[in-house]
């Protein structure tokens, strides 16, 4: 029997749905009936756009990750900016952008969550890491050609240590319900970063 066609717009829509959800209620207090119930389609037509909950976490921790990626391309990318200009600004939008809403990271929640229990969801954690990590990694060896970024530690190294501290400003600003620790991360950066 051959599956139904399958609409886009549902999918981007359950995806949207599961966000909204495991960003609020985590991954095991989600069910799929909420999410479906919440996209107004039949539990049934879930399965068409996923085989499992489990590769729904997955799909939505990638969903999420490429938002995060395109939008630090956006901040991060322009060819001639300074790049430790552009790092900054990406930081002081970041506090912007969780002044309301301070939820923190999916990628942080469910790694605190799920661990390495979803092998599924632990490869899409890795890769939304992953991608973060060469957006920095980009701007870093730019602004180390510009000579704005210190170069004494590689760009890969400083890299790592910016998803690191991202992670971490997420969480606890999740836990204090405070843009506190980016700020705090943003404000460090130019000692830190800046070559001398």
């Amino acid at each position: 029997m051959a599956r139904p066609k399958r609409n886009e717009d549902i999918r981007e829509k359950l995806l949207d749905q599961g966000l909204k959800l495991f960003i609020t209620q985590g991954y095991h207090g989600t069910g799929i009936k909420e999410v479906v119930d919440q996209v107004k389609v039949p539990k049934g037509s879930f399965y068409n756009y996923f085989e499992s909950k489990e590769q729904f976490g997955a799909e939505v921790i990638r969903h999420y990750s490429k938002e995060v990626v395109t939008n630090m391309a956006t901040w991060l990318n322009g060819s001639e900016d300074n790049a430790l200009i552009a790092l900054k600004q990406f930081f002081e939008q970041e506090m912007q952008r969780h002044q309301e809403v301070k939820a923190g990271c999916i990628i942080g929640n469910l790694g605190a969550e799920l661990g390495s229990s979803s092998e599924l969801c632990q490869q899409a954690m890795l890769e939304g890491f992953q991608g973060m990590k060469q957006q920095f990694l980009r701007a870093l060896k730019r602004g180390q050609t510009q000579r704005s970024i210190r170069n004494d530690i590689s760009a890969e190294e400083l890299a790592d240590f910016l998803v690191n501290a991202y992670e971490g400003a997420l969480v606890r600003m999740q836990v204090e319900q405070s843009i506190e620790p980016i700020r705090q991360l943003n404000m460090l950066l130019n000692g830190y970063l800046k070559r001398l």
